[in-house]
């Protein structure tokens, strides 16, 4: 039985095992992931790494947003009369930055060529979503599919022009800037429009939402979102009390309330999220007694965690 992620496209990271043309790869982010293809010749990072169907890699013309969205389409559209899982994983915005002529020319009015090319990009994607989700209007599904939408890490601003005013920090930052993004929810007839939370949440809720949508019993497994569906339903007018954790490397953070522990191989820096928004105000001289409490908050996490894999 071929493993649950085969052909998708990441970039890999080599295990060397004599595996006569198969190989285990470790991802990233932990996964093992088996290549039926690539053996023990890893490519680099942007180089001779195909995009695969089925684990067999295929020759794609069309611009990787569209084909994204029309495999997307063509799944929902073969699989509408059964329950499905679909991740679509856009690379657009992610550089390298890559307008279409078509998408540009909205946009002839911006003189900042990168800016106009990160605007194509983004209504190109913005289009695309909207024809996933008339996909499933089309197919009927709409009332029946759960819908979330969100990104993996704030804008690196240098690389992308991008701005992440009025937070601080970017992509790869623990910062505001690096770790609040864009988290949309929609279920025709069962989610209330045009609301919004200001409670923080994490992806890793969407995994026990989905779960629970799914009538799946995930009492043996141990995880770390909670369902968000009392809060989206108005069950809960406010979100989950609990404190959320980050560590990447030396930079380390967690949230309790509103208050945000953060450091970067040095002494904690502590912040009122809910006056300070930018985190431009370091309350750990002020709060010592809040700083205790988080930082031992954070030792009990941390010693529960295997060491980092990627420093």
């Amino acid at each position: 039985m071929p493993p649950p992620w085969q052909g998708v496209t990441t970039w890999l990271r080599r295990k060397t095992l004599p595996d006569g043309g198969q190989g285990r790869w470790t991802a990233p982010d932990g996964r093992i992931v088996w290549s039926t293809h690539l053996g023990s010749n890893e490519p680099e990072y942007d180089t001779g790494n195909p995009l695969l169907r089925s684990s067999q890699p295929v020759d794609e013309q069309a611009n990787l947003t569209d084909a994204f969205t029309r495999e997307a389409c063509d799944f929902i559209g073969r699989h509408r009369a059964q329950p499905f899982f679909l991740y679509l994983a856009y690379n657009a915005v992610h550089s390298p930055l890559q307008g279409t002529d078509d998408y540009l020319k909205r946009f002839a009015h911006i003189s900042d060529i990168q800016r106009r090319i990160f605007a194509a990009m983004l209504a190109h994607l913005d289009d695309s979503v909207g024809k996933v989700l008339a996909q499933l209007r089309e197919s009927g599904l709409e009332g029946n599919t759960l819908v979330v939408f969100l990104s993996d890490n704030g804008g690196p601003t240098k690389e992308l022009t991008s701005s992440n005013a009025p937070l601080r920090g970017g992509k790869g930052d623990l910062w505001e800037g690096g770790i609040r993004v864009p988290f949309i929810i929609a279920w025709k007839d069962h989610i209330p429009a045009s609301r919004v939370f200001e409670a923080p949440v994490t992806s890793m809720d969407a995994t026990v939402t989905a779960l629970e949508l799914a009538d799946a019993d995930s009492s043996h497994a141990k995880l770390d979102g909670v369902s968000l569906m009392p809060l989206l339903t108005g069950k809960r007018a406010a979100g989950p009390e609990r404190t959320l954790f980050w560590r990447v490397g030396k930079k380390h953070a967690l949230r309790s309330g509103d208050w945000k522990l953060i450091r970067d191989g040095k002494a904690w820096q502590l912040y009122d999220l809910a006056r300070d928004i930018g985190e431009t105000t370091n309350l750990s001289a002020k709060e010592p007694a809040h700083v205790q409490q988080l930082s031992s908050l954070w030792d009990t996490w941390n010693a529960e965690q295997i060491e980092p894999l990627w420093r």
